[in-house]
């Protein structure tokens, strides 16, 4: 069982970073600079394959000792004290930085949300006002498709 808390300790371990990483993306956001946010995106990326691995390490581990158990549960039938109390910090540490990372990306997802609206309306205030719909663009339906196929037509 010894194995099932180094690897508590490596997700735990790779869980920070990648909250520090959503922080990091986050003050990115805030400064509205783009290739630093894809550099970001890119480590994000490897460091989520880091936590899958390593979370195929921990199932591989509760399925080989004790038959499908979920943590909570082998936690409670753990007979080691000292053993039961560090698995349960270890899975309360994790359990509040999934919160943590989950409230960070909600606010990053807000914060994209809101550039990409300020972008489609500077977007919009920049193509000239025009009742037709554009030369490729017969027969639109919507505002919004007419909108694009303007701004198609203006690029060609």
């Amino acid at each position: 069982m010894n194995r099932l808390t180094e690897i508590l300790q490596m997700l735990t371990d790779l869980h920070i970073t990648l909250l520090e990483t959503a922080k990091k993306k986050q003050e990115i956001l805030v400064s509205a600079e783009i290739n630093p946010l894809i550099a970001v995106m890119a480590d994000e990326a490897k460091l989520i394959k880091k936590i899958k691995k390593v979370d195929e390490m921990r199932m591989e581990v509760l399925e080989h000792d004790n038959a499908y158990l979920p943590l909570s549960k082998l936690i409670q039938q753990q007979p080691d004290e000292g053993l039961q109390a560090e698995w349960t910090s270890k899975l309360f540490v994790l359990q509040k930085l999934f919160k943590e990372i989950e409230k960070v990306n909600k606010l990053n997802q807000q914060l994209l949300q809101q550039a990409l609206t300020y972008t489609q309306f500077m977007i919009e205030q920049m193509l000239p006002q025009s009742k037709d719909s554009g030369l490729y663009s017969t027969d639109t339906d919507s505002q919004d498709s007419r909108e694009y196929a303007r701004l198609f037509d203006l690029k060609v």
